[in-house]
């Protein structure tokens, strides 16, 4: 029953949905209220089936529709203390509803085990997660921010089905790209995106028989291209013994088709649009 749906994944919004056997979450809100329903309703779904608000970090890119989804939807938002806390000093303020994840152990929300693990990046507290359907088993991580890759984040990656990562810039072509040295440092260092090449590394170190596809996330338009994104992947993959051919890459403008648990894509349903 599990299936993942990215609504959008760039440096111009980020919102991830994930639906299990008892209930669907969505992981980070970077759009406005209209782009997110009109997203949720290409993908098939209303804004009203979606239990609760899970955020990665505060950038606006991940978060700019926190607050306002909140209150327009009663949706709950989930997040580390120091990602509400920033969140409540940002022009957005505070969701209507949130809770802080718990310090250690699973959370249960919206039918799934939540677990949580700090990766570095310039935000207050950016997470990697990893939902666990709660009837089924089947397992999801969602990686979409980190400057390079902690010791414990394999292992918190280990056994998935599914594995959502980014994949943001070529090296070289963010190196001799129009982007000015200071955002190009920030880009590259310990704090910044991953790499093709560090994203790789990171899926090699998780494959195991049971690993059913790989979602590559918040592409670069500038310095990188999805072919370049997953040539490498595939590469990395296949060093590591990953016979599948099961990797896409999401667009940033808009929903890539839902993936299941068995590592295959699902048909859309349309959703009624609404106008508001």
């Amino acid at each position: 029953m599990l299936r993942v749906t990215v609504l959008g994944s760039g440096s111009r919004g980020n919102a991830v949905l994930i639906d299990g056997s008892d209930g669907s979450v969505l992981v980070d809100a970077g759009f406005g209220l209209r782009a997110l329903r009109r997203r949720l309703q290409m993908a098939g779904r209303h804004p009203e089936e979606i239990e609760a608000l899970v955020l990665t970090h505060e950038h606006l890119d991940h978060a700019s529709g926190a607050a306002a989804a909140s209150a327009r939807w009663g949706w709950p938002v989930h997040a580390s203390a120091d990602t509400l806390a920033a969140l409540a000093s940002s022009e957005g303020g505070a969701p209507a509803r949130s809770q802080a994840f718990t310090p250690a152990g699973p959370t249960v929300i919206g039918g799934f085990q939540l677990e949580h693990g700090g990766v570095p990046h310039d935000a207050a507290d950016c997470r990697a997660l990893v939902f666990t359907d709660t009837r089924s088993g089947a397992r999801v991580g969602v990686v979409l921010d980190a400057g390079h890759v902690p010791d414990g984040l394999p292992a918190m990656l280990s056994r998935l089905d599914l594995l959502v990562l980014e994949s943001n810039h070529d090296a070289d072509m963010l190196a001799h790209g129009p982007y000015p040295w200071m955002l190009k440092r920030r880009i590259s260092g310990g704090s910044g995106h991953l790499s093709n090449v560090a994203a790789a590394a990171l899926a090699a170190g998780c494959v195991h028989r049971g690993l059913q596809g790989v979602m590559l996330a918040h592409l670069s338009e500038t310095n990188n291209t999805p072919a370049m994104a997953l040539a490498c992947m595939r590469d990395g993959l296949r060093r590591a013994g990953w016979c599948r051919d099961a990797i896409w890459a999401s667009p940033q403008r808009e929903p890539h088709a839902p993936v299941t648990a068995a590592g295959a894509t699902a048909p859309v349903t349309a959703a009624q649009l609404s106008l508001f």
